[in-house]
């Protein structure tokens, strides 16, 4: 995942750590919880985006393979790492697939996007208004943390298809101008692996 992590990243104030209560809880600058916000929102968009608004085609149930004609693969890269065919070498078999099983997907990934948004906006929420505030501290149930988990997931999907990640290419990602803008949202995607992985290591422990 990350590289940001054991001195507790360059960004992330705290890593993700199992707090009272049985929740899990870590502080981010508040220009990481607007950044969150933004990602989480436009990842939320995508997944609930209906086709028809962007392809003039039959609709959502067109694209999505729901229609009783038509059980079309998503067009966008992203949408088809998010929502991959179930059957790689036949294509029928793929289709029906998608017919059965993609709507359902949108909607998980949504919630899971949806719920994320609901637990900053809670945290954002506290007596002390954001603007006055360097750090906001996120705490997270059980559910919340799982939603957290399948939305970092989407949104690393998501950018790493966009920038064509590969595995081994970080020596590539770092020799690039400091001002390239593929350098920034890389650095973003790596720092999701981060807080992904500090998620997933406070949720481990508590099971050994």
């Amino acid at each position: 995942m990350g590289h940001a992590a054991e001195g507790g990243g360059p960004s992330l104030s705290t890593a993700f750590r199992r707090a009272r209560g049985g929740v899990v809880a870590a502080s981010f600058h508040v220009v990481e919880v607007e950044l969150l916000r933004s990602l989480v929102g436009q990842l939320l968009e995508l997944v609930r985006e209906e086709p028809a608004d962007l392809t003039g085609g039959d609709g959502w149930a067109a694209e999505l393979g729901l229609a009783d004609d038509a059980a079309s693969r998503p067009t966008d890269p992203v949408l088809l790492r998010l929502f991959p065919d179930g059957y790689r070498e036949d294509t029928e078999a793929a289709s029906d697939f998608r017919r059965f099983t993609e709507r359902g997907l949108r909607d998980r990934k949504a919630a899971a996007a949806a719920t994320v948004l609901a637990s900053l906006a809670t945290a954002d929420a506290a007596d002390v208004p954001a603007k006055n505030r360097e750090k906001i501290r996120i705490e997270l149930d059980a559910a919340e943390s799982e939603a957290w988990l399948r939305t970092l997931t989407d949104l690393r999907l998501a950018l790493g298809t966009r920038l064509g990640v590969t595995d081994a290419d970080e020596d590539d990602w770092l020799s690039l101008d400091e001002n390239d803008p593929r350098r920034h949202v890389h650095d973003v995607y790596d720092w999701l692996g981060w807080v992904q992985e500090t998620l997933v290591r406070t949720l481990s422990s508590a099971l050994e």
